[in-house]
């Protein structure tokens, strides 16, 4: 049992030290984004839409053949979400298995929910991703407990520093805080609320059963339980067992029946050995070892319930498919430099906001995005200029994309990259509206040669004098759309430049381009 503790906090703790490696400046001994591919469900999904497995999901491969002969231990031993979960299980008081028990017809739930992302994956609609328990917890870090935290304790610290007592001391510290955990500037994100409210419904289902979320949602929970139906690592029940039913009590997943006691359902048991652990002292009748003859737990799951959960499926994708187009939206929408065309995209993209997350060290430009046309939009990494730029000497996005829906670009690339194209507002641009020079748009202009000029020009002036005046305009094949005019543009409000995704530049899983 304290193994298992102890394993759980590792394998988080090597989670949040890959979080935060993705950072400016990147230079990570190990990938950032591994412990993302090691969700079992990205292999699954990529053959169903593909038909081939990359080596890629190599990590998510290992643990699915293991899952095999071992049954459900990255539930139990490895995924960062379970644990959070066992962790606020101690503040949330959980009913017994007596009582949760009346949930217990809702196991079948997950299969259904398995069932239809896999068909809906099918017809390259990733509902899935919005359920992966790796992408649930690294978007809900990024979006929420890491800015929250750094907002905090950067507060703090500022306030200790002003304090005439050990005034060194916290300087020293403050300045440790800010090289290690700290990014340039403090993110504040959008959907912050959506995604909030998410995790904190996944925290409170405790109160209905212990584990709610993996007992009858999670679809990597229920594939991994699909995978342990034959698992030969079992547990076995000793003769002195003294029938206390305190295994059945005890565990967090209710797989141990109320009318056998020595009977495991596999699908359920995710190994957290709660069972023999509570075994009264001096007995230990409960063990776990290999039994190469092993017997099969049926998944709770018939044909009524896969006939529903298909007609579901096809009725969500058609609810999907219709919708609002929201046209002066979509006109805005720009994706990362690097990404894979829009439908692609779309199908590629866990919403685990690493992008978002590195991105923030520059200027928060990428964001998690709300919905135009349907909820596939929602979460997906987006570009917004008026918050942030796109920093002409950061590539960083593509480096840290567990599923290459951003594909890497070295610099040099990257540089040349138009993901949108700047245009102004004439009625709201300081120079044509007011007919006084402003070059604050040209100054930050990145491109070496300069995307933004100026048509000098005369106006007579009341006093019938005459003022030569500078307007600006964009020189469309310079332009590459990093969007720093839009964020500088001292005009209060909306922007008098703004960055449309017009001209922009898609790449190709190969070598070539997709201009959107």
């Amino acid at each position: 049992m304290n193994t298992r503790r102890v394993t759980q906090i590792v394998f988080l703790m090597l989670f949040l030290f890959l979080f935060l490696q993705a950072r400016f400046p990147y230079e990570a001994a190990i990938d950032s984004d591994l412990f993302l591919r090691f969700s079992p469900m990205l292999p699954v999904i990529e053959f169903v839409q593909n038909f081939n497995v990359t080596l890629l999901f190599l990590p998510a491969l290992i643990i699915i053949v293991l899952t095999i002969f071992l049954g459900r231990f990255f539930c139990g031993w490895i995924c960062p979400l379970g644990t959070i979960i066992d962790i606020a299980a101690k503040w949330i008081k959980s009913p017994s298995n007596h009582i949760s028990g009346k949930y217990i017809k809702l196991r079948s739930l997950k299969y259904s929910i398995l069932l239809g992302v896999v068909i809906l994956a099918a017809f390259s609609i990733n509902i899935w991703s919005f359920f992966d328990p790796l992408a649930i917890f690294n978007r809900s870090l990024a979006i929420l407990f890491y800015p929250l935290i750094t907002l905090v304790s950067e507060s703090s610290l500022v306030f200790l520093t002003e304090l005439n007592i050990f005034e060194n001391i916290f300087f020293q510290i403050y300045d440790s805080f800010k090289l290690v955990f700290m990014p340039e500037d403090q993110f504040f994100g959008q959907q912050i609320l959506t995604i909030g409210l998410f995790f904190v419904i996944i925290i409170g289902l405790e109160k209905l059963s212990r584990r709610f979320w993996c007992r009858y949602i999670c679809p990597a929970g229920a594939l991994l339980g699909l995978l342990s139906q034959f698992r030969m690592y079992e547990r076995i029940i000793g003769k002195e067992c003294p029938a206390c039913n305190k295994c059945q009590t005890e565990c967090r997943m209710n797989a141990i029946p109320d009318a056998d006691i020595a009977y495991t359902d596999k699908t359920e048991c995710i190994e957290c050995f709660s069972c023999g652990s509570h075994c009264p002292p001096g007995k230990k009748p409960i063990t776990y070892r290999w039994r190469w003859k092993p017997y099969h737990t049926p998944v709770n799951y018939d044909r009524r319930q896969f006939i529903y959960s298909s007609m579901a499926s096809i009725i969500g994708l058609g609810m999907i498919s219709l919708g609002f187009r929201n046209t002066a939206g979509r006109s805005q929408l720009i994706r990362p430099p690097g990404a894979v065309p829009e439908e692609k995209f779309l199908e590629k993209c866990i919403r685990c906001l690493q992008c978002v997350r590195i991105c923030a060290s520059n200027g928060a430009c990428l964001q998690p995005d709300h919905i135009y046309d349907s909820v596939l939009e929602l979460w997906a990494p987006v570009a917004v200029m008026r918050s942030g730029y796109c920093e002409y000497n950061c590539n960083l996005c593509g480096q840290v994309c567990p599923t290459e829906a951003i594909l890497p670009l070295d610099l040099n690339a990257k540089q040349k990259l138009a993901i949108g194209l700047a245009y102004f507002d004439k009625n709201r641009c300081i120079p044509y509206l007011q007919h006084k020079d402003c070059i604050v748009c040209e100054e930050h202009c990145p491109t070496p040669d300069k995307a933004i000029k100026f048509e000098i020009k005369e106006i007579a002036l009341e006093d019938a004098s005459i003022k030569k005046v500078k307007y600006p305009y964009v020189v469309r094949e310079l332009c590459i759309g990093c969007g720093i005019c839009e964020t500088k543009c001292p005009v209060p409000g909306v922007s008098a430049i703004i960055v449309t995704n017009e001209n922009q530049i898609r790449l190709q899983s190969g070598n070539g381009t997709f201009h959107n």
